[in-house]
C-alpha cells in the first residue's frame, strides 16, 4: 500500500515527526507478502529506509555495492539477477517490533518464510537530496536570472 499516512492517523504523525526531525520529505509505502514467496528482485533504493517488521516473519538478504561507482546512487535500481548481487554481507530474520536501516543504494532482498505472512512498513527519506540535486535546481535559475540582466 502506497502512502498509508493518508489512511491511518498513526502513520502520518510518524511520517510527520520524522519529517520534522529530518528537515525532508518522508514517505512511508506497508507491503503484505505471502508465505513462502519473495516480494522484490535483489535491488537498490534511492532514498533512506527503515524497515519496521509489523506481523509475522520476513528473511533479509543484504549485499555490498557491486563497484564504488554504485555506492549512494540518486537512482532506483532495475531488478538483479541472484547471481549479480554476490554473496549476502547479513542474513536476518526480522520479527515483529525489530527493525533495519538500509542506506541509499543498499541491495537488498526479502523472503517470507514457508509457513508465516510477512507485513512490514517502510519509512523513506531524502529522495534526490544531494548537492547534485540542489545544484540541478539552482543552476538552470541562475543561469535564466542572469541571462536577462540588462549588461550595459
Amino acid at each position: 500500500m502506497l502512502n498509508p499516512q493518508t489512511f491511518h492517523n498513526g502513520v502520518w504523525r510518524l511520517c510527520s515527526t520524522l519529517q520534522d526531525h529530518f528537515q525532508n520529505m518522508v514517505g512511508a509505502n506497508v507491503y503484505l507478502t505471502p508465505p513462502g514467496t519473495q516480494g522484490f528482485a535483489p535491488h537498490w533504493d534511492d532514498v533512506e529506509v527503515f524497515m519496521l517488521q509489523l506481523e509475522g516473519k520476513k528473511h533479509w538478504k543484504i549485499y555490498s555495492p557491486r563497484s564504488k561507482e554504485e555506492t549512494l546512487p540518486r537512482f532506483s535500481s532495475g531488478n538483479f539477477e541472484q547471481d549479480e548481487v554476490g554473496t549476502p554481507i547479513l542474513e536476518v530474520d526480522l520479527e515483529p517490533g525489530d527493525m533495519i536501516y538500509m542506506p541509499r543504494g543498499t541491495i537488498h532482498q526479502g523472503n517470507c518464510l514457508s509457513d508465516e505472512h510477512s507485513l512490514h512498513i517502510t519509512i523513506s527519506a531524502y529522495q534526490l537530496n544531494s548537492w547534485t540535486d540542489l545544484l540541478e535546481k539552482l543552476l538552470p535559475a541562475a543561469l535564466t536570472a542572469a541571462s536577462q540582466e540588462d549588461l550595459q
